[in-house]
């Protein structure tokens, strides 16, 4: 199972990574740090190498993660591709132009790591269970 994460904090990104290896040893994780860097990724790829979903933060430089959840709504190549939004932030201007957007879901990351933990693995398990139950 494919997921690409849209993350620009490098220590995140080594935290989600060993957290979903260690739930999900044979998840293939393909980390962007910005939504440019994520699009020119997406491009790239043939149809059967595009993620499963995607892991997006909001807050990143050059192209946050509502102008490319903007921009991969727009493409017919992208536009199934399930999005969960994990974030900082909880201003509910930026949930509503998510949900306006289609995402699958918005989740506010927790200071508290257990906690963070916990939601990491929540969606992570949802993912792979509707996954498993497509194949």
């Amino acid at each position: 199972m494919k997921l690409l994460s849209v993350e620009d904090n490098k220590v995140t990104n080594l935290a989600n990574t060993r957290i979903l290896k260690k739930e999900y040893p044979l998840i293939d994780i393909t980390i962007t740090e910005n939504g440019e860097e994520a699009l020119d990724y997406l491009q790239k790829c043939n149809k059967v190498d595009l993620p499963y979903f995607i892991l997006l933060d909001l807050n990143m430089p050059i192209m946050n993660g509502i102008e490319f959840l903007s921009a991969i709504r727009r493409d017919d190549n992208f536009s199934t591709i399930p999005v969960v939004i994990h974030t900082t932030s909880s201003n509910l201007e930026d949930y509503f132009k998510c949900k306006n957007l289609g995402v699958s879901g918005y989740f506010v990351k927790n200071v508290d790591f257990n906690k963070y933990k916990e939601t990491l693995i929540t969606i992570g398990k949802y993912w792979i269970n509707s996954f498993n139950n497509r194949i």
